[in-house]
């Protein structure tokens, strides 16, 4: 049986407009849209502007040389004395800042820029870290004079407030021993953390410069 055909083959030319006018919407459509296209995130607007500017540390050091840092700037100790003048009357001078002095340093000049910071009316903040001292009846005092030596949780030596090295610190406790005029006591303050080889180092330099007694700092238990 055979059906009839109505069907016939194209064998025309196919006109391209059509598919170039869609080409061209699909473009304008996404040149129009593209902003409204979301992307997970958070916008940030991005500036020139400039940051805040950098704070200086407020600190004064006595140097080995005999010069004094002070707010970050060097300076012999009549000039350090014109600076704080002049700030004070500007009202620029800090009401607090960092005292601190190089091993070595002269120790007139580390006491002449403590007086003169003190009477600008300056509080004066001493390096270090907080001392642990380990649980005991208390320290019980001494019949002799007393110099204390202090060494924080990181093994640091201090003598009068001032950051030594083990070998400065036999010469300043000889010169305690000779200033005395009388046999005195050394009172260790040393953190409940600190090694013990760190405690017989110290306890052999006293002895080298003539100190034959030695305390070791403790707190009342509970406290």
């Amino acid at each position: 049986m055979r059906y009839s055909r109505n069907v016939k083959i194209f064998r025309g030319g196919v006109d391209a407009a059509p598919f170039a006018g869609l080409f061209f919407v699909v473009v304008m459509f996404m040149m129009l849209f593209y902003s409204h296209i979301f992307f997970p995130g958070v916008p940030v607007k991005l500036t020139d502007e400039e940051g805040p500017p950098e704070m200086k540390r407020r600190s004064a050091r006595v140097l080995s040389s005999g010069e004094i840092e002070f707010l970050g700037q060097s300076y012999s100790m009549p000039a350090l004395k014109e600076e704080i003048q002049a700030r004070a009357q500007k009202g620029t001078l800090p009401r607090r800042v960092q005292f601190e002095a190089e091993p070595g340093a002269p120790a007139g000049a580390k006491e002449q820029v403590e007086n003169q910071l003190k009477a600008a009316g300056i509080a004066l903040k001493i390096p270090g870290t907080r001392l642990e001292l380990p649980d005991d009846a208390g320290f019980a005092g001494a019949h002799n004079p007393v110099v204390v030596v202090g060494i924080n949780v990181n093994g640091q030596i201090f003598f009068q407030h001032q950051l030594v090295t083990e070998e400065a610190l036999q010469s300043k406790l000889s010169m305690a021993v000779e200033k005395a005029g009388e046999p005195i006591t050394l009172l260790l303050q040393a953190d409940k953390s600190v090694a013990t080889d760190k405690v017989v180092r110290l306890s052999q330099i006293a002895s080298r410069a003539g100190i034959t007694e030695m305390r070791i700092a403790t707190k009342p238990s509970g406290t």
